[in-house]
């Protein structure tokens, strides 16, 4: 696989910048899910232009699509105000299935293992199950799927806590949150 640091030449012939279509799943999953993480930092109240500048950002390029795979995950990502000319990665010969996994990957290591709410696992839980790919998965946790048991010992929580809140969701059915996607698919009639 080569690897190299995006040059302002190489980006200038990039027109549009986009999540790469191997790692949308893994994309809408963080994005969906903004609501379960713990709001540690308020976006407002930081040089958020200055921050980005430390955003790494791992990429493709194809035809002139700038194809962003990994370091969407950050809180600060916005694919509405990247500047391209910051520090891009570019990864040349990489498969498909290696971008889905360096996605996942990314999204596991950034900002999913240290920021999870603890009162969301149960969607937290099925979410995961419902977005990643089961080879992906199997890499990732060594098995096909995400267990409620394996999700617990990460958080440092009890199986029957995450049963309890699945039964207390259950119970109480409210609408989640829906992610801005969601938001403007529905706007949009469902497409």
């Amino acid at each position: 696989m080569s690897i190299r640091i995006a040059t302002q030449k190489t980006l200038k012939s990039c027109k549009k910048v986009k999540i790469h279509p191997d790692a949308y799943k893994a994309f809408e999953f963080v994005h969906s899910l903004v609501f379960s993480f713990c709001g540690a930092i308020k976006k407002e109240l930081v040089n958020q232009h200055l921050l980005n500048g430390a955003l790494v950002l791992h990429a493709k390029i194809k035809g002139d699509e700038l194809l962003i795979f990994s370091g969407f995950e950050s809180i600060l990502f916005d694919i509405n105000t990247i500047d391209t000319t910051e520090c891009i990665v570019i990864l040349d010969d990489i498969s498909d299935s290696e971008i889905e996994l360096k996605a996942w990957v990314g999204v596991f290591t950034n900002c999913l293992l240290r920021s999870i709410s603890r009162k969301s696992l149960h969607v937290l839980h099925t979410t995961i199950n419902e977005k990643i790919d089961p080879q992906v998965a199997q890499q990732i946790f060594n098995h096909p799927r995400l267990s409620q048991n394996n999700l617990a010992k990460m958080a440092g929580k009890s199986k029957s806590a995450i049963g309890k809140q699945k039964s207390c969701q259950n119970k109480s059915p409210q609408e989640e949150p829906s992610s801005i996607f969601g938001q403007v698919r529905k706007a949009i009639g469902g497409q």
